[in-house]
């Protein structure tokens, strides 16, 4: 069997204004967890398998870290949280080996389909032709718009190679042409 080729023509991140406007969006969803869930692949670039499947157990509140024990390329990651990020998780907050994206009817499981209240805040933030998978992009583009250096989001992300991260990685017009004006601006 021949592994298709990837399609690495989508191009999708979130501008700012659709940024928060999700945001405030997935705050009002009636899963409750579905903000710290985008608030956390927002900031981390996590996938979206790693994330469901954290357990309290992989969270460590002094570091400020979540632990992933075996991500897409097989390896372990450690993805460091913001200060928001653990200021949401401690509201949920449980002692022992549970899921932190548990299923609302089954404790002892993940909640592997939350796609209707995905896409629910989606439609309700009037954003159209977004995936989950492109908060992901969306992480790379912000790091890299803010000059985070290549080889340091590749690492962010879990990627072996800086060709994969560059797949991530766009940047908004606004920003080139900032970039153009900064640097090329005093050439006359």
């Amino acid at each position: 069997v021949r592994q298709q080729k990837e399609n690495n023509a989508r191009c999708r991140y979130l501008s700012d204004d659709e940024r928060i406007t999700l945001l405030k969006t997935v705050q009002e969803s009636k899963w409750e967890k579905l903000y710290i869930l985008v608030l956390l692949a927002l900031t981390t670039g996590a996938r979206r398998g790693d994330l469901i499947n954290l357990k309290w157990s992989d969270v460590n509140f002094i570091a400020k870290t979540a632990s992933v024990k075996v991500t897409k390329n097989g390896e372990p990651r450690v993805l460091p949280l913001t200060s928001s990020v653990i200021s949401e998780l401690v509201k949920y907050r449980e002692i022992g080996g549970g899921y932190v994206f548990n299923h609302p009817s089954n404790l002892n499981d993940c909640f592997t389909n939350f796609d209707y209240h995905w896409k629910t805040a989606l439609i309700e933030a009037k954003i159209d032709n977004f995936k989950f998978h492109d908060l992901r992009h969306t992480a790379a583009s912000y790091l890299a718009m803010a000059n985070v250096q290549i080889a340091q989001i590749a690492d962010i992300l879990g990627h072996k190679t800086l060709d994969v991260t560059k797949r991530y990685i766009h940047l908004s017009t606004g920003h080139k042409a900032n970039v153009i004006d900064n640097v090329m601006g005093e050439i006359y």
